[in-house]
């Protein structure tokens, strides 16, 4: 291998529920209950084939192609088929974790995890490097804020324009990677240019594919300041919390300085800046450690960008309750009361799994080591 290039293999365990979407939703017509605490996710085609057997494809046909509400668990015991009878047939299992699956929840639709060409889950390298890269620019901001007092001040005082939701704030959040990561200097016509991103140096693969057994089937639960619980109609397939995640980090050495210290000095940072202007506000909420990252969707407005590492707490606190208000951001969220409740937003994303409750997307790095 080229001298300039050097291969880390990296370890971390999921210590809460991680959610990778796929982009598609599992609808009531492609998943049945086969008790209360077991989901089947079927191969349509061989139920089909199965149906045709018992000499019901065509009602099925009608069914899959009709608009009625009924679920398929609800179909298939019009049809005096038990659930049990099509377990040969399941592509695979979900464990409902501590889902509240009230009547009526086998009509919801589960958000689903993003699997290979084999069906097994695994995270993406776009995912990791993106989370990769909030915690770099994050602690970037952190270490040499002196250098970003200009950004600081112009997103300050954008933040109260009318812009647009897809635009909004978009060249401010610009001009602040640019400063972080556009240095190579290769288009100095054009210092913003994707090609002068340090970033490029940094390759991740996707990670190890992992099993169907490792998800669990996880609703959304919203926790407020106060300690306060709400459980929302959201399903989603989760990778199960203490599940080992590998991927390899490639670092381009004539292009990206990033190191295995480095990197883990920059979670550090991030994570205690998380904890210190974010969780802290969060009565009961188990405090994350300072090797943690959070990886995946559903971890909430906080873990994706930059606003507490730029600004602190209290002007943290206040910018972003502006940038709801101008996101036009529904107020049945009282984003407005955000101020009176010590954080903004006011509730952190979390989960249960085996009757514990779990931040949402929690994972903790073991191990970073050169191969």
């Amino acid at each position: 291998m080229n001298q300039y290039l050097k291969s880390y293999q990296v370890v971390m365990h999921t210590v809460g529920p991680v959610f990778i979407g796929s982009g598609r939703e599992i609808g009531k017509k492609e998943y049945l209950f086969l008790n209360r605490r077991q989901v089947g996710i079927p191969d349509i085609q061989l139920i089909y084939a199965e149906l045709r057997k018992r000499k019901t494809d065509t009602l099925f046909e009608a069914y899959l192609l009709g608009n009625g509400s009924m679920s398929l668990t609800e179909w298939l015991d019009k049809q005096r088929i038990k659930p049990a009878d099509l377990e040969p047939f399941l592509k695979y299992k979900l464990d409902c974790g501590d889902a509240v699956l009230e009547r009526g929840a086998n009509k919801l639709q589960i958000l689903e995890c993003i699997k290979d060409a084999y069906g097994m889950p695994y995270i993406p390298g776009s995912s990791l490097k993106g989370m990769l890269r909030t915690v770099l620019l994050g602690a970037e901001i952190i270490r040499h804020s002196e250098k970003y007092q200009d950004q600081k001040r112009n997103l300050s005082r954008n933040a109260d324009q009318n812009t647009g939701r897809q635009n909004y704030l978009k060249r401010d959040i610009m001009n602040i990677e640019s400063t972080a990561f556009r240095t190579l200097g290769r288009n100095e016509k054009r210092p913003q240019d994707a090609v002068n991103d340090i970033l490029q140096g940094l390759i991740i693969s996707d990670s190890e594919p992992l099993l169907p057994e490792d998800l669990v089937l996880c609703q959304k639960v919203d926790v407020h300041t106060d300690g306060t619980q709400k459980a929302l109609p959201i399903l989603r397939e989760c990778i199960k919390p203490d599940t080992k995640i590998c991927f390899t980090m490639t670092v381009d050495t004539s292009v990206c300085k990033l190191s295995a210290k480095l990197l883990m000095e920059a979670v550090k940072i991030f994570m205690d800046s998380y904890r210190e202007n974010f969780v802290s506000a969060f009565k009961g909420m188990d405090v994350p450690k300072s090797n943690d990252v959070l990886c995946g969707g559903g971890c909430g407005f906080v873990s994706k960008t930059i606003t507490y590492p730029m600004y602190g707490k209290k002007e943290g606190l206040e910018l972003t309750q502006r940038v709801f208000d101008k996101t036009k951001v529904p107020r049945v969220h009282k984003h407005d009361r955000d101020k009176q409740y010590g954080a903004s937003p006011h509730t952190i994303k979390c989960t249960r799994y085996q009757g514990k409750l779990y931040q949402m997307g929690v994972c903790r790095v073991e191990t970073i080591k050169a191969v």
